[in-house]
């Protein structure tokens, strides 16, 4: 039987303020950066470094009052190399699954759609000194 996760809630922290964005989707992509070494007895692998993305859709909320935009926007330009918390939350069947690390800020996209309600997509880089957690709950 197939298990399906449905529903998510994703969760930013900048300058100690929790934002919980109105994303459509979130996706967490993790990527070991493994290296084969041939040995007499076979190959051998060995992970050097892990490497994390977190791939934001959201609705855009420039202009407005606690604007996730607006935070990430400052943050990047600010301290770009100061890794930002986040939490992922996916509904499972039985538990919830969630995902805690730290991604690094980038401004954020804007856009214009005339009266359709404006959507931006981008990624946020994983710190590779902070290692992801995955936690059924």
């Amino acid at each position: 039987m197939a298990t399906i996760l449905t529903g998510q809630d994703l969760t930013l922290t900048i300058d100690s303020d929790a934002f919980d964005a109105q994303t459509i989707s979130t996706t967490f992509t993790y990527t070991p950066n493994r290296e084969v070494l041939e040995t007499l007895d076979g190959p051998v692998y060995k992970t050097l470094t892990f490497e994390y993305t977190l791939d934001i859709n959201m609705y855009s909320d420039w202009g407005v009052t606690d604007s996730l935009c607006q935070a990430l926007s400052d943050a990047a330009l600010s301290a770009p190399d100061t890794s930002l918390a986040f939490t992922l939350v996916c509904g499972g069947p039985d538990d919830d699954v969630t995902v805690s690390g730290n991604v690094f800020p980038e401004v954020p996209p804007m856009t214009g759609e005339g009266p359709n309600a404006s959507q931006v997509t981008f990624t946020l880089t994983g710190d590779r000194n902070t290692t992801p957690t995955i936690v059924a709950a």
